[in-house]
């Protein structure tokens, strides 16, 4: 089974406005409690990682914009971090077949209805072929990243507990699944550790 890194397409813009400090004001006002460095390391560590959700922090969604060179290019699916963002399109063809595998929170932008897909399933690493980077001594990432075949054989998209939950995997199932909807807006890469 081939498994596939989720990237943009080259030149493509950032669909949301919706960044760290952002998305930790609006569930701090949300939720009436103050600021605090707390609620940034949970936005910035603990929701990639799949220990908070999205849904708990923040259950009537987020308010952000549609950026503009986004909204021209016009893509079905677009990558946001560790995150997908949908169109109303997107989402009616992948809502019932992504929601075993994370949550969608509605994003109030602008005008136009998108959904945030947050992954919260993580795939097993293959610890016999995966290999970490060292540098000077010290942990520097990976190698090398292989997944177990086994694990992944039911799953659509996933992270990498040993990527810290920071990227998106997917397996041929999730490939054929945007293609067949002539979704727009991912390149699937079959190199795993990538930042290109």
């Amino acid at each position: 089974m081939n498994v596939y890194q989720l990237r943009k397409p080259t030149n493509a813009y950032d669909v949301i406005n919706l960044d760290i400090i952002e998305m930790s004001k609006q569930i701090v006002k949300n939720s009436n409690k103050p600021m605090s460095d707390n609620i940034i390391q949970i936005v910035m560590n603990d929701i990639p990682k799949g220990k908070v959700t999205l849904s708990k922090l923040s259950p009537n969604g987020f308010e952000c914009k549609h950026e503009a060179r986004a909204k021209k290019q016009n893509y079905d699916v677009n990558l946001y971090g560790s995150f997908l963002v949908l169109n109303e399109s997107a989402y009616e063809c992948l809502n019932a077949s992504l929601s075993e595998f994370g949550e969608f929170i509605d994003l109030k932008t602008n005008g136009d209805n998108l959904y945030l897909f947050n992954p919260l399933i993580f795939a097993q690493e293959d610890l016999s072929l995966t290999e970490r980077a060292y540098l000077d001594g010290f942990e520097d990432g990976l190698k090398s990243l292989v997944f177990d075949d086994e694990d992944i054989s039911n799953k659509l998209i996933f992270k990498s507990k040993m990527q810290s939950g920071l990227s998106l995997y997917c397996t041929d199932d999730f490939k054929k699944l945007v293609n067949d909807n002539n979704l727009t807006g991912l390149v699937f890469n079959t190199d795993l550790l990538t930042c290109f």
